[in-house]
């Protein structure tokens, strides 16, 4: 069953590589304003350009010499420092050496979805965007790409200010993207991920780093740094911790899960950065792993950055994994390992110092960790003029500009997913959207109808305080009409239970109304609250979900749940559409059910246009088009999925039925699948082929590397005009769901346009010889699967027939540099 037919010499599952780095697909789909992306990549021995080189002076040191490749800079500048001195430089606060005209410069600066800023009265705070979660439900990877390079600019924009006022270089590295699976519902950070899928998560993760990282062939925009490397989804539960917690991960699940979309961050995006995880990977804690930090990384993928542990935890291998009996020893480790920089609270240089003595250390150890760190400093031209510099021009006023502002609510109407919509009771046509001349009265309530900083999710900081709540883009939207929007008006808190706080109150408004809008949801915030919000028995906002700890289950917290069925009772005449706002899925079955919910929105933690997209969809000036990256769960399935298990495919004997779409679809289970999303418009499908491509390179439609073009046709059938989400999936036709074998497997996405009623659109994809394989169970390697294949877009199905010496092999390998070898740790 699992004999090897013919091994494949790539590790990122299917065609995410290929898919990035199709200049020609991608300039075919690119919205207005956007560039293909360039098949290249910076090389750590780029050099400057020769205008910048005419101006070094002669008696310029080499690590200054902008002639200089990057890597004998760095080299330079490490055998220019004391030994006192390099140990000033271990950690992410790396301090200034005077003696060489070398400046400091934190490393340590957050871009999940916009930059953290973390100066609360700054004039300029950032653009927020939606959190990952709701990006990856865009399915849009062009569009994922310009919001990266929209939080870069700003970057640089804060970089030069802080450069011409202070002297100093700032926000030039980002710890993102977060590149972990959305292994398990209750994990607290679920919502920094892009989603259950690895092709999926392996093709944003290339598109957020090219974003940051720019295209300029000699300098680096911003360092993106891939995180949490590897096997990290685990935050606290059942009396273990992030800290210590140990993942079990066979060959095969860390070959075509856990591993491909760090393989697209070094391979296929050439990120600059990677942090390591807290736990351990069988046994091996990922901050002190030499076979994965120096044998995966850099030796078999050719990873040339920088390695920058978690916070605290290069710490943790003393108290938390045990493997180290203190902190010199713990250092020693975590440096030997491939571990380049700490973000600790320990005294680096101290414990640095004292390995050295104690012969845990060498000084060539630390000269090979701040070649790395030295390597991305000068890739982002931290020792260059900064007139010099590409993004030169960027100013405060690209800060939250108003195009960035636009761009963030096209994003969040775009990955906001419609989950119901159904008539109301007594009623022909669906409830949504909304039309304005129908209605006389509109109720709004639920904890989150009226909080801005509720849709910004979490790794925000300052943020605009324009920022329109739901509730605000509602009236906005009504004004003028005679409609009246009624409120609860109360304590919006997360957690009702903590307050002795009456539902039927909260529902008067809604009496008589022709809809209720209710806005439930999750909190990720962990802010303090104000004196005047501070309640005797709380003094911080209840979290629902967050790093640092995982859900118990995957119900509304509080008594959410309770204020919609009151309402439904005392109101059964008027239709309700719930607006849910999470991170990790929530169980809505009872919602799902009922006839008096007619409507059901998931929009996530939409960022700071959140809540004017909403309004944007509930009254049709757009229609939904985002489609759900995870599956949603009913809470049947926590009690048959231990949080600790990290096994993807399903095992009979213990009761055990697998994770993610491609192993589980029992409705047992599943509320809502992965990929499930519905429109204000329809669309049929058609006229559905698959074929082989001819020339030596594999092209097709733009793509490179196919094996085969898949083509469909797409008509818009409704009234509305609409994008539509076509996913290309595959699965082996006589295997499927047994064996190891997936059910099905994404491996291929687009959107189309948006189609006017009556309108078609041709749409091709690609499928690759990587498309065909199956890690091998002894060592990971992708191996191809003879036999018959199917391929499915919607409901239509083509089969391909895989035979013996049907591959060409080198289609595959041709998508790498040509040092990659075969994957599959």
């Amino acid at each position: 069953m699992w004999m090897a037919l013919v091994v494949v010499t790539a590790l990122l599952s299917r065609s995410a590589l290929a898919d990035v780095a199709d200049a020609g697909a991608a300039e075919a789909e690119a919205p207005r304003g956007a560039r293909a992306l360039s098949p290249g990549f910076l090389p750590i021995n780029a050099r400057t350009p020769d205008t910048v080189v005419a101006a070094a002076a002669a008696s310029t040191p080499k690590w200054k010499d902008a002639a200089v490749p990057a890597a004998e800079r760095a080299a330079d500048l490490v055998e220019k420092l004391t030994l006192q001195e390099k140990l000033t430089l271990l950690s992410n606060k790396q301090q200034a050496v005077p003696r060489l005209g070398l400046k400091a410069f934190d490393f340590l600066t957050e871009c999940l979805h916009g930059l953290w800023e973390t100066n609360p009265y700054t004039k300029q705070p950032p653009t927020i965007f939606p959190q990952p979660l709701v990006m990856a439900s865009t399915f849009d990877r062009l569009l994922v790409k310009r919001v990266f390079d929209a939080v870069s600019t700003e970057m640089r924009a804060k970089n030069n200010f802080e450069v011409k006022s202070k002297g100093v270089s700032r926000a030039l590295t980002c710890w993102t993207p977060h590149m972990n699976i959305l292994r398990d519902p209750r994990w607290g950070r679920g919502s920094e991920t892009w989603g259950e899928d690895p092709h999926l998560s392996s093709v944003m993760a290339a598109h957020v780093v090219r974003g940051l990282q720019g295209e300029d062939p000699n300098y680096v925009k911003v360092a993106a740094t891939c995180k949490h490397f590897y096997g990290y989804s685990f935050e606290m539960a059942d009396g273990q911790s992030r800290y210590s917690f140990n993942a079990r991960i066979d060959p095969v699940d860390a070959a075509d899960t856990y591993l491909p979309a760090f393989d697209a961050c070094i391979r296929a995006a050439r990120t600059q950065g990677v942090m390591c995880a807290y736990n351990a990977v069988d046994g091996v804690p990922m901050c002190a792993n030499k076979p994965k930090l120096q044998g995966l990384l850099r030796d078999k993928w050719g990873f040339d950055g920088y390695v920058v542990s978690d916070c605290n935890a290069v710490q943790g291998l003393v108290w938390g994994h045990k493997t180290a009996r203190d902190e010199p020893a713990a250092i020693a480790q975590a440096i030997k390992a491939g571990t380049d920089l700490l973000c600790d609270n320990m005294d680096s240089q101290k414990a640095a110092s004292q390995a050295l003595s104690q012969g845990l250390l060498t000084e060539a150890d630390i000269d090979s960790a701040l070649n790395h760190t030295m390597g991305v400093r000068i890739r982002t031209g931290q020792f260059d003029p900064p007139s010099s510099m590409p993004w030169a021009g960027a100013e405060l006023d690209k800060v939250n500009s108003a195009g960035h502002k636009e761009l963030a609510r096209s994003v969040a109407r775009k990955g906001i997913v419609l989950l119901k919509n159904e008539p109301a009771l007594n009623a022909t046509s669906r409830m949504l959207p909304l039309a304005k001349d129908k209605l006389k009265k509109v109720c709004v309530v639920g904890p989150l109808a009226d909080s801005a900083e509720h849709m910004m999710g979490n790794y925000y900081g300052a943020w605009d305080k324009g920022a329109s709540t739901p509730l605000a883009a509602i009236k906005a939207e009504l004004a003028g009409a005679t409609v009246a929007v009624t409120t609860d008006n109360t304590m919006r808190t997360m957690a009702w239970n903590y307050y002795d706080w009456p539902l039927e109150s909260a529902l008067q408004s809604c009496d008589g109304a022709d809809a209720a809008l209710v806005f439930l949801g999750a909190s990720i915030i962990s802010t303090p609250l104000t004196p005047a919000q501070k309640d005797s028995r709380l003094s911080y906002r209840p979290v629902s979900e967050g790093e640092g700890f995982d859900r118990e289950g995957l119900g509304l917290p509080g008594r959410q749940l309770d204020l919609v069925k009151a309402l439904a009772r005392r109101s059964p005449a008027t239709p309700i559409a719930l607006v849910v706002m999470n991170g990790g899925p929530v169980d809505l079955s009872w919602a799902q059910g009922s006839p008096s919910v007619a409507a059901i929105m998931a929009a996530g933690f939409p960022g700071q246009e959140g809540g004017r997209a909403v309004s944007d969809l509930l009254f049709g000036r757009a229609s939904p088009s985002g489609r759900l990256p995870n599956t949603w769960y009913r809470e049947a399935f926590i009690a048959a999925a231990p949080m600790e298990e990290f096994g993807m495919r399903p095992d009979a004997a213990k009761g055990y039925p697998g994770r993610t779409y491609r192993f589980v679809e029992d409705p047992k289970y599943v509320l809502y699948p992965f990929g499930h999303g519905l429109s204000y418009a329809t669309f049929s499908y058609s006229a559905m082929s698959v074929a082989p491509t001819t020339d030596a390179g594999g092209k097709c439609a733009g793509y490179d590397h196919a094996a085969y073009c898949v083509s469909v046709t797409v008509r818009n059938t409704g009234a509305m005009a609409g994008e539509e989400v076509v996913l290309l999936y595959v699965s082996h036709a006589e295997k499927a769901g047994t064996g190891g074998y997936p059910l099905r497997s994404l491996r291929a996405f687009t959107r189309t346009r948006a189609l006017a009623p009556g309108e078609s659109q041709a749409v091709v994809l690609p499928l690759r010889t990587a498309d065909f394989t199956l890690p091998r169970p002894e060592d990971g390697a992708l191996v191809a699967r003879l036999g018959t294949w199917r391929a499915q877009i919607s409901g239509l199905t083509v089969d391909v027939p895989i035979a013996r010496g049907q591959l060409d092999l080198s289609a595959t390998t041709a998508e790498w540099p040509a040092q990659a070898p075969a994957g599959g740790e």
